[in-house]
């Protein structure tokens, strides 16, 4: 008796999501008014905050970008502002506020946010993680809570490879901008 038939090898494919990087002033912003990392809890690093759009798992990046430029290029660009915090899971993160959620929400759902597993979008910035149960993530979100950011609108999405707790940008898909500055978020 033979036992199953072994398969071939799947060729290594990389984690993928796509996401808003923080531009320079709002990540100096955020930095400037971020708490001490508690002992307990990992900061992330500043070179990885971003605003995850869609995470897709393991997906080959050639298909993916493709999909995105077709279901998200073009699309407006929406008017981001980070404000307050919370935690869920095993993270600690800054909310993201925006005057149209529903613009935001398009493009969420244009770039296939559900496809990872996700049946909601809540767009944040992680800013920090534990792996023992603690109630430091609550309490560093509570020295954030009335946290406000400056506003911004992203000029394009990118694709992200996640690998070994790196991110690696693949790609990017163009937005609509915004000629004029909007009102306050």
């Amino acid at each position: 008796m033979s036992g199953p038939t072994p398969r071939p090898p799947v060729p290594d494919r990389p984690r993928l999501f796509s996401a808003f990087p923080l531009p320079d002033e709002v990540a100096d912003h955020l930095a400037a008014h971020l708490p001490p990392t508690p002992d307990g809890l990992r900061a992330t690093p500043r070179e990885q905050w971003h605003v995850t759009v869609g995470y897709y798992g393991v997906d080959d990046p050639a298909r993916r970008l493709a999909r995105l430029g077709e279901r998200v290029s073009g699309l407006p660009a929406p008017r981001l502002r980070i404000s307050g915090s919370g935690t869920f899971a095993a993270v600690c993160l800054v909310k993201i506020a925006t005057p149209d959620p529903v613009e935001l929400r398009t493009l969420a759902e244009a770039a296939d946010f559900h496809e990872g597993g996700h049946p909601d979008y809540l767009p944040h910035v992680t800013v920090a993680r534990w792996s023992t149960p603690t109630t430091k993530g609550a309490e560093m979100a509570a020295e954030l809570r009335g946290y406000q950011g400056p506003q911004w609108a992203p000029g394009e999405l990118t694709l992200y490879a996640s690998a070994h707790g790196a991110h690696t940008p693949l790609g990017a898909v163009p937005l609509l901008g915004r000629n004029a500055p909007g009102a306050g978020c």
